[in-house]
C-alpha cells in the first residue's frame, strides 16, 4: 500500500510551492470489517486543507482529514483519528454507501518530508526494508524509523525522536513479522500502553517483456501505469527502436543464441518473487531459448504467446535442452509458466492481449484466482488480523464529504 513515490514527488511540489505551508501525513494503521483502504495507505495534506497525494478511503475521509492537519502542524504532535463507518451513511456522507466498517489513521505533521523518497529507495532496490510508526498511548504517534535491508542485517534510520525509546528486540520482532508476511501490521509493546505499526517497503512488480514486435507497447503503456519497472528486450535493434518507449522503461539488445550474454543480461534484472516476464516474439526458437534460461529462474510468472500445442512443443524443447545441463523442467517450472498467456476475456486485439496478461500476472502477483468479485465468497481485501488498540478513540462524524461517482462505485467494492 505505500505510494510512496507519488507522495514523495506532490511533498517536493508543495514544498517549492508553498514553503512556509506546513505538510501533514495520514497512515491508515487499522481496519475493523468493510473498508475501501487498507493498513498501510496514506494520505499527504497541508495546514491549510489542501489534499494533495494519495488515499485513505474512496474519497469520503480525506477532505475531513485535510481539514484537521492544520491542528496537528500547530501543535506538532500526532493524533490517531476513528471513523466509524457503520453508521447511518445517508445522513453522515450523504449517500447510501453501505460500507461496514471502522478506519483507525495516525494524523501527524510532516516538517521533513524526505524519508518518503527514502521510503521509496529503499522499495525500487529491492533489497527489503520497512517503515515504522509509534502509537503512544495518549491519542498520538509519529512515524519514527525506517529499515534499509533485511530485519537482522539492516541498517535503521531515525525518523524524529520517537525511536529512541524502542527496544531493538521490538523493532526487529516487528521487521521479521511484515517482511514475511508482506502485509502491514500492528504490534503490541509489553506493557500495551504502545503499539508499534510495520509496513514492508514491498518491491515493485518488475515486467520483463521479451519481443518487441506487434502488441509489446501496449503491455509496456498498461504496465507503467500501474508503476511496475518496466524493461523490453529484443534481438533485432530495428524492431526495438520502433516501439513507443515511455520515460523510465528500459531497453536491451539481447542475442537469444548466446547463452552467456542472455544469462549475463538476466543476472543484472530483477529476478525474483515479484518478476513478470512476457514472452511475445512468436519465434519458436527465440521463445525456446528464452525460457530455457528463465524457468529455472524463481520469478513469479513466464507467460508465451501461442497456443497450448505451441506451449506443449516449447516445454518439450526447453526439457531437451536442459538435460543436456542434467536438468529437466520441474513442476515448480511447469507452475510458473502461463502459456498460453492472458485470462480468459474474450478481446483479441493487441491491447485486449496486453490488458488480459497484465491481469493475470496482477493475480498471480497477490495470489488471487482471478475470477468474478461477485461471486467471491471470502473478502475482498486481504487482511491481516491486528490487536484492538483504540477503545479510547471516539468515531468523528466528518463535516463533508466530496466523493464523487467513482468514489461511491470504489466504496460499493469494499
Amino acid at each position: 500500500m505505500t505510494g510512496f513515490r507519488e507522495l514523495a514527488r506532490a511533498a517536493a511540489v508543495a514544498r517549492a510551492a508553498r514553503p512556509d505551508v506546513p505538510l501533514a501525513l495520514a497512515t491508515l494503521v487499522q481496519v475493523d470489517g468493510s473498508s475501501y483502504r487498507q493498513p498501510g495507505a496514506r494520505l499527504l495534506v497541508d495546514a491549510e486543507g489542501r489534499v494533495l497525494a494519495g488515499a485513505i478511503s474512496g474519497g469520503c475521509l480525506e477532505g475531513d482529514v485535510a481539514a484537521r492537519a492544520a491542528e496537528v502542524c500547530a501543535t506538532g504532535r500526532g493524533a490517531r483519528l476513528m471513523y466509524d463507518l457503520r453508521a447511518d451513511l445517508e445522513a453522515i456522507w450523504g449517500f447510501g454507501a453501505a460500507c461496514d466498517g471502522i478506519a483507525h489513521l495516525l494524523l501527524e505533521p510532516l516538517p521533513d518530508p524526505s524519508w518518503l523518497a527514502d521510503a521509496e529507495a529503499i522499495r525500487t532496490r529491492r533489497r527489503n526494508g520497512a517503515v515504522l510508526m509509534v502509537l503512544d498511548g495518549h491519542g498520538g504517534g509519529s512515524s519514527c524509523a525506517i529499515l534499509d535491508g533485511d530485519a537482522a542485517t539492516g541498517t535503521w534510520r531515525p525518523i524524529g525522536e520517537a525511536s529512541r525509546g524502542i527496544a531493538e528486540s521490538e523493532r526487529l520482532a516487528c521487521a521479521r513479522a511484515a517482511q514475511r508476511t508482506g502485509h502491514a501490521m500492528l504490534h503490541g509493546m509489553r506493557d500495551d500502553a504502545v503499539m508499534l505499526f510495520i509496513e514492508p517497503l514491498v518491491a515493485p512488480v518488475a515486467l520483463h517483456v521479451i519481443g518487441a514486435g506487434r502488441g509489446a507497447d501496449a503491455f509496456v503503456q498498461i504496465a507503467r501505469t500501474l508503476e511496475w519497472e518496466v524493461t523490453v528486450i529484443d534481438h533485432r535493434p530495428a524492431v526495438l527502436a520502433d516501439v513507443a518507449i515511455p520515460e523510465g522503461v528500459s531497453t536491451h539488445i539481447a542475442r537469444f543464441d548466446d547463452a552467456a550474454s542472455l544469462n549475463g543480461l538476466l543476472a543484472s534484472l530483477p529476478h525474483d518473487g515479484r518478476t513478470a516476464i512476457a514472452l511475445l516474439s512468436h519465434i519458436f526458437d527465440v521463445d525456446s531459448a528464452w525460457l530455457t534460461a528463465l524457468l529455472p529462474l524463481p520469478v513469479a510468472y513466464v507467460g508465451v504467446l501461442g497456443s497450448r500445442k505451441r506451449a506443449g512443443q516449447l516445454l518439450d524443447a526447453v526439457n531437451a535442452a536442459l538435460g543436456e545441463r542434467g536438468m529437466s523442467v520441474t513442476d515448480r517450472m511447469r507452475h510458473r509458466l502461463y502459456a498460453p498467456i492472458g485470462l480468459d476475456l474474450g478481446g483479441e486485439s493487441p491491447a485486449s492481449i496486453a490488458l488480459s496478461a497484465i491481469a493475470e500476472i496482477e493475480a498471480v502477483i497477490h495470489g488471487r484466482p482471478a475470477g468474478f468479485l461477485r461471486e467471491r465468497l471470502s473478502p475482498i481485501h486481504a487482511r491481516t488480523p491486528t490487536p484492538q488498540v483504540f477503545e479510547h478513540d471516539a468515531p468523528i462524524v466528518p463535516t463533508e464529504c466530496d466523493a464523487g461517482r467513482d468514489d461511491r462505485r470504489g466504496l460499493d467494492r469494499g
